[in-house]
């Protein structure tokens, strides 16, 4: 397969006088690299300014004199006086490939109108393609996978190279699925399911990081929530959707902090009448009236009357009489002096009626729902959770309850997967297992679409030849799988895809079968994808912790199970293992409270020794 050999990267005037930072080049260049076997390599790089002589310059140099394979560029491609490559573009090539520019406009549209505004040029110059890509770094990118799976076929057939030409023609007319708008920019997956000797020997995905990985899934998310009103008594860990102002003042009269006595402060100390007594719960106008020489006896929270100016709390008063049954304090004695407005809550001293008590976005907790009762709001407007669906795939799978069959294990990926979805505010639908056949696993999914709008599953996403689940989406599904591995340890084959179906955008977070793996990947991708489609920002607890020992680092980022413990007399947690950290041992997850993010090993750093400081984030507490 012929590679990309040029990056010719034309940002701006002010990217070439250095007043801007170029992101879009060095971005394509990190996406370039991270699938290099599949596409090809980046060998040279330029900031060239915006005049169209440069740009010329530039491309035929690299065209004709180091004999490039593709060269490409980003920014120029707009309105403005300045944006002349598409200009430039036009007059060095020899034929133009306007199929180029169609499939990046069509990808374009797809996340925004504005997309019709751009003037990319694709053509060939000699033995050289040439593509114009937007400016900004997101858009170059997307524009990039739209075309990518295409630009090594026609790399061949610019140079003419007859018999990768024909095997890329045999294995299409062989019913090889194409990969149009795969943000992995791969090879296309076989569709012929029978015939295990087809099967991709190296996945075709290139591995991405675990926060790129988050940040694709929590683009994908359509900005445009759907949102509900709920009684506020269901509300609990709901995210608002409106300003929430408050029915009323807080409190509603002049309330008493303490148990005591309504006074007249300007009385000062001495003996007081006892008139009555004052309930919480009381109507104000029902109270009596305090005149010189006399009190009204008061409870916390209760209306103090119009005329009392201070409370005077029973600690400091003495009883001089009671009435003749013994059952009422007629006289009492103030041992203190009464200060103006002592212990009396003015109206809307804590809540003033109509003031903003919660924002939109909130997330409802206890203390929420306590502030949205004592407003008076009986209904709040909250976004949608999404409608979630749990589906294991695997022959070897069995519901517990019968006894275990010959070759078979208890699914238990379902189970856990429900339960950390319910601890964190979400209820899913059980789909059941599927076995590793494409007609059963296809109408599982079917019925899971009609229902959900995520759809998690389990198992067959790695390499193996009943993997069917990947190229299920992409034939039957026409789904866009954004990533299909992870550079992590467990979870590399996690793999997050997009479809429309009946209409509506569905999404599909395929995570491995291995219960640890399951578990972890869930932590990892699963609750932000939830949370960013329930416009919940808020972001995993990452911790500093000491390590209690050794640890040999994996060539990847490892997350291991651990037990966090805290005491006084270190300043930092200290961090236990669970034990065997294997994905299948689901024992290592018990009693786990953080996940320890232990670094790819390097040759600097082979291992982590005890009492060496980690990052590890909490997932959660008993």
């Amino acid at each position: 397969m012929a590679c990309c050999k040029e990056l010719k990267n034309k940002v701006s005037d002010s990217c070439a006088s250095g007043e801007k930072i170029d992101e879009s080049g060095p971005g394509l260049k990190m996406f370039i690299s991270s699938a290099e076997k599949i596409i090809g390599d980046v060998s040279y790089m330029a900031i060239v300014e915006d005049n169209e002589a440069s740009i010329m310059e530039y491309l035929i140099h690299w065209s004709d004199q180091r004999k490039t394979d593709v060269i490409l560029t980003t920014g120029g491609t707009g309105f403005s006086r300045r944006d002349v490559t598409p200009e430039a573009t036009r007059k060095v090539i020899d034929k133009e490939a306007p199929g180029l520019s169609v499939a990046m406009l069509e990808a374009s549209l797809k996340i925004t109108p504005l997309a019709m505004l751009s003037r990319a040029v694709c053509g060939i110059r000699k033995r050289t393609l040439i593509i114009n890509l937007p400016g900004s770094h997101k858009a170059a990118i997307e524009c990039f996978t739209a075309i990518a799976p295409a630009i090594p076929h026609a790399v061949d057939l610019i140079l003419d190279n007859k018999a990768k030409v024909k095997d890329t023609h045999n294995v299409v007319q062989h019913n090889v699925t194409s990969c149009s708008h795969n943000t992995s920019c791969r090879i296309p997956f076989q569709t012929n399911f029978e015939n295990v000797t087809t099967r991709l020997r190296e996945s075709p995905f290139p591995m991405i990081s675990v926060e790129e990985a988050v940040r694709i899934i929590c683009m994908s998310v359509d900005e445009k929530r759907i949102v509900e009103t709920v009684n506020v008594k269901d509300a609990y860990g709901r995210i608002l959707s409106e300003d929430v102002y408050s029915n009323c003042d807080l409190p509603p009269f002049r309330a008493s902090i303490k148990d005591g006595y309504a006074v007249l402060a300007s009385d000062g100390k001495g003996r007081r009448k006892v008139l009555s007594s004052v309930q919480a719960g009381t109507a104000p106008l029902l109270l009596v009236s305090i005149e010189r020489g006399t009190c009204v006896r008061v409870n916390t929270g209760a209306p103090v009357p119009d005329e009392a100016t201070a409370v005077v709390q029973v600690e400091d008063t003495k009883l001089i009489s009671k009435s003749v049954d013994n059952m009422e304090e007629m006289e009492i004695e103030i041992m203190t002096v009464p200060q103006e407005g002592q212990d009396i809550r003015p109206i809307g001293s804590d809540i003033k009626k109509g003031s903003l008590v919660l924002n939109s976005n909130t997330c409802i907790g206890s203390a929420e729902m306590g502030l949205l009762m004592a407003c008076g709001r009986k209904h709040v407007t909250v976004t949608k959770h999404p409608d979630i669906g749990i589906l294991s795939t695997g022959d070897e799978l069995q519901e517990a309850g019968e006894p275990l069959k010959p070759g078979k294990v208890y699914d238990s990926n379902k189970i856990t997967l429900i339960s950390l979805l319910k601890e964190n505010g979400f209820d899913s639908l059980d789909f059941g297992i599927a076995v590793d056949n494409v007609d059963q696993m296809i109408n599982k999914i079917k019925e899971a679409l009609e229902k959900v709008d995520v759809l998690v599953t389990t198992g067959s996403v790695s390499m193996g030849d009943k993997d069917l689940l990947k190229p299920i989406l992409e034939t039957y599904f026409k789904a866009t799988i954004h990533f299909g591995r992870v550079n992590m340890k467990p979870g590399k084959p996690t793999t997050f895809a997009t479809c429309t179906y009946l209409d509506k955008k569905k999404y599909f977070l395929c995570l491995p079968g291995n219960p640890v793996s399951a578990t972890v990947t869930a932590h990892l991708f699963l609750l932000p994808l939830l949370n960013e489609m329930r416009n919940d920002s808020s972001e995993p607890v990452i911790v500093q912790a000491a390590l209690t020992s050794s640890y040999n680092l994996d060539s990847r980022p490892e997350y291991a199970r651990v037990i966090l413990k805290w005491n006084n007399k270190e300043m930092l947690p200290l961090a236990y293992s669970t034990g065997n950290q294997i994905s299948s041992k689901l024992l290592s997850c018990k009693g786990a409270n953080a996940l320890l993010m232990l670094p790819g090993r390097t040759e600097k750093k082979q291992m982590l020794s005890k009492a060496d400081i980690v990052p590890a984030m909490l997932i959660g507490f008993k």
